[in-house]
């Protein structure tokens, strides 16, 4: 990867320019080996790390994808920029606005051919956020290290390995699939290059295996759990043990390593009791505060975005993008609203058709209630994600009996009605998932392990005529291109490299 190998040297200089004022009034000299940064790093791993790893996390709150300076703006920042893109990609939303909604090429699988600012955005985000951890990995000899860099470390693994995981899934086919790959093991698809820092071996340049790159992550997200067994944080804003072993089973549902992905989520939610049924049915889920919450964003009136916020898109009752103001509504669609029992708390979240009562058009959403100057936070994980991940890992790796039992223990915070399944499936515990993280950034990425199509137009859909679309789930609409600068600058990514913009085959080398 031409352009990264150039960002890894830079990175290798520019880290050390970052390590603080007073580790160069302390040195002799204006040249600082490779040496001295382990040494100092060492002795105190704030000084030389401390600065790196915050960027990592205001990347992850607050980089934003483009710079055009136009509405594209207030709709990439942050990672939840990438979880707004995942629902408008999915079939758990419906737009109000249809053809005139901000999403409605995402909406529409649209947007991924390497000339649009779409893929751009996404690659670049997540590179961004590599290259800041490797800017962390980098420095530590971590066969060395203090025990306080430990933590500090493991936090950097952890963002280099999810935002990897992330990038396989936008940028190829998912890991165990059954599609035309023109002949290859769907883990033997071309996908996205390693970046590694600069003191690692292993990286790929061009386009790794799916596996490659899977075992990547894996050994990241393995190493963060390692490096932060102890690690105390002092806010769910950082990431800790639990965070990682709950990003990793994120990684496992998608492999069906499904054993795996049972017990890190359940590891994970440990400390972390489910809300019951009127903490479900009333508490605003922007708030971090809550029992649930393993992990968030929670901006302060410095850090706030407005319209660039979160609460902008979701907050029905504000004067943002998704308020009645301007009406770029995002909707439950229809179908799922109407598989969700009635008895089931969560159906609440959204306006009912026929409910005038609260001004709000059917279906819109009140899960996410307005929070004063634009306070709302952003939740990143919570145990209801965790439980029924492993109830799905038990159910896929034969423990029927047992996945039951912990979708028992879920329902019973959620419908008081519940009565278990005859038969307990994974198109069941799919189906609760959607209900349960609406709106929380899962569609796209559980549509693409579950092989779902899109699917906008049947009979009773409130999706909006103009954007009706239907796309079956082998298409390539799913899954983005590499950008065109990519192919462009990489010397080890050729134009016969791509993936193809649409069809059902893959046809690349």
């Amino acid at each position: 990867m031409k352009l990264t190998k150039y960002l890894a040297l830079a990175l290798c200089g520019g880290m050390v320019s970052a390590c603080s004022d007073s580790f160069f009034d302390e040195t002799s000299s204006t040249s600082v080996s490779q040496d001295q940064i382990e040494q100092v790093s060492k002795e105190d791993p704030e000084k030389v790390l401390g600065s790196q790893l915050k960027g990592c996390y205001t990347d992850w709150n607050y980089r934003r994808g483009t710079s055009a300076g136009n509405i594209n703006d207030h709709m990439s920042v942050g990672f939840g920029g990438i979880m707004m893109l995942s629902d408008a990609m999915s079939n758990d939303i419906s737009l109000a606005l249809g053809g005139g909604d901000p999403w409605h090429f995402d909406h529409a699988l649209d947007y991924g051919a390497e000339q649009y600012v779409r893929t751009r955005w996404v690659w670049s985000w997540f590179y961004a956020i590599i290259n800041d951890a490797n800017a962390v990995i980098g420095v530590v000899n971590e066969d060395d290290m203090a025990e306080s860099a430990r933590p500090m470390v493991g936090q950097a693994y952890a963002f280099r390995g999810i935002a990897l995981a992330y990038l396989a899934q936008f940028y190829q086919r998912t890991y165990i699939n059954d599609y035309n790959n023109g002949g290859k093991a769907s883990t033997e698809l071309p996908c996205v290059p390693i970046v590694l820092s600069a003191k690692e071996e292993g990286g790929v340049d061009g386009r790794a295996t799916v596996a490659q790159v899977y075992a990547q992550v894996e050994k990241d997200l393995l190493k963060a759990i390692d490096y932060l067994d102890g690690f105390q944080r002092d806010s769910k804003t950082v990431i800790d043990k639990n965070v990682a072993q709950g990003l990793l089973s994120r990684v496992y549902l998608v492999m069906n390593k499904w054993a795996e992905a049972a017990q890190m989520a359940h590891d994970a939610r440990q400390g972390y009791p489910l809300n019951d049924i009127q903490e479900a049915e009333y508490w605003n889920y922007q708030d971090a505060d809550n029992q649930e919450v393993l992990w968030a964003m929670i901006p302060t009136p410095e850090t706030a975005l407005y319209f660039a916020s979160w609460a902008s898109w979701h907050s029905i009752d504000g004067p943002g993008y998704g308020g009645t103001d301007v009406g770029a509504i995002q909707l439950i669609d229809a179908a799922l609203y109407n598989s969700i029992s009635d008895t089931d708390v969560r159906k609440t979240l959204f306006v009912a058709p026929g409910d005038d009562s609260m001004g709000f058009p059917a279906y819109a959403n009140v899960k996410f209630p307005f929070v004063s100057q634009w306070l709302g936070n952003v939740v990143y994980m919570r145990s209801s994600e965790l439980i029924l991940t492993e109830a799905e890992g038990l159910l896929m790796s034969g423990n029927a009996p047992q996945a039951m039992a912990v979708m028992a223990e879920y329902m019973a915070n959620r419908d008081a009605a519940w009565t278990a399944p005859g038969v307990l499936t994974q198109n069941y515990i799919y189906n609760q998932r959607r209900a349960e993280l609406w709106g929380e950034g899962f569609g796209y990425f559980d549509m693409l392990r579950m092989h779902q199509p899109l699917k906008r137009t049947y009979e009773g859909t409130n999706e909006p005529a103009g954007s009706q679309t239907n796309v079956d789930a082998d298409d390539y609409l799913f899954i983005y291109q590499l950008p065109k600068s990519e192919i462009n600058d990489n010397e080890n990514i050729s134009p016969e490299d791509q993936n193809p913009v649409s069809g059902n085959v893959w046809t690349g080398k």
